[in-house]
């Protein structure tokens, strides 16, 4: 999503209850210079704990499903029309205070104030009738998905073959090109990117790419300012992101697609990080077959990240 032209763009941030921990449906409006800025607050709103992972689930009309999928949190995030955050118009000195308008909620929190089983009606005795079904809100994110045996065996069998590759410091551009390739098979993606971050700089270069596209960006000297697109927002806040098929919301904007002339329809990264500090990130694109990205491929990128900042320590 772009900042709109001249102004910030305010943001709903819907964070559902989740019993005894959050009693109560949640509520955040905030502004923001586009979708992420909304999202690094929603995570933090969720939080309690740095969340590493992050599913986000592009939904018709640009509507956003977030997931932490280590705890099962969600929260959903949705632009607001210009019309309905247009600012108020200043009374003139001496009026009275306008009364608040409450905010019209949004349909998934619409709940009807139904009388208690009961409860005497005005003027009359207590009905025994039964209260009418109440349409359940929709679900926001996703259900959390079982460990399996097999995932677990996918990723012993690539720590070996991460493990077995070429490339340590000085050659470290050999083994992370590797490592990429890796990554773009046990995912399943049409392109991807290694990124790197000098000591001292605020831009993301590229060190590796693969994709139709791989060629134009090694060649043009493409650099990525932290905080831009989904490559610049993981390196800046630590957190693995995957967002599902972009196609949905026309207002997605990724840095890196748009540098490269390339369609991003799903993006899955994870920053490159040792001790603390973020040596770069691990980008694939464009998972085949339309698939969503899962925990799996999270847990993939994930693992060879870990072997990529091995090789640049």
């Amino acid at each position: 999503m772009k900042e709109r032209e001249g102004r910030m763009a305010q943001f709903e941030i819907f964070v559902p209850a989740t019993p005894p921990a959050q009693a109560a449906d949640v509520v955040v409006l905030l502004e923001a210079d586009s979708w992420l800025g909304a999202l690094r607050a929603g995570v933090a709103r969720i939080g309690g704990r740095h969340a590493a992972n992050v599913l986000c689930d592009v939904r018709p009309g640009g509507v956003i499903h977030v997931t932490d999928p280590e705890t099962g949190r969600a929260f959903r995030i949705q632009e607001l029309p210009e019309a309905a955050v247009r600012p108020a118009r200043t009374p003139p000195p001496g009026s009275p205070p306008a009364p608040a308008r409450p905010r019209r909620p949004a349909r998934d929190e619409v709940t009807e104030k139904l009388p208690l089983p009961g409860a005497p009606r005005r003027g009359g005795t207590p009905q025994a009738q039964p209260l009418p079904p109440r349409r359940p809100p929709a679900p926001i994110g996703r259900e959390p998905a079982p460990r399996s045996a097999a995932g677990a065996a996918q990723l012993a069998d690539l720590a070996r073959r991460a493990a077995a590759l070429p490339g340590k410091g000085a050659e470290a551009g050999g083994g992370l090109g590797a490592l990429l390739d890796l990554a773009l098979e046990q995912t399943g993606c049409e392109a991807g990117s290694v990124f790197l971050l000098r000591p001292g700089e605020r831009e993301l270069s590229f060190a590796v790419a693969r994709g139709p596209a791989a060629e134009a960006i090694l060649r043009r000297g493409v650099r990525v300012p932290l905080g831009a697109g989904v490559v610049g927002f993981c390196v800046q806040e630590n957190v693995a992101l995957a967002v599902s098929d972009v196609r949905q919301d026309p207002r997605f904007d990724d840095a890196v697609a748009r540098a490269a002339g390339y369609e991003a329809r799903s993006l899955l990264c994870t920053p490159i990080a040792r001790g603390g500090r973020v040596l770069g990130a691990i980008e694939v694109m464009n998972k085949r077959g339309g698939e969503l990205f899962d925990q799996q491929d999270v847990a993939v990128l994930a693992l060879l990240a870990e072997h990529a900042a091995a090789r640049l320590a």
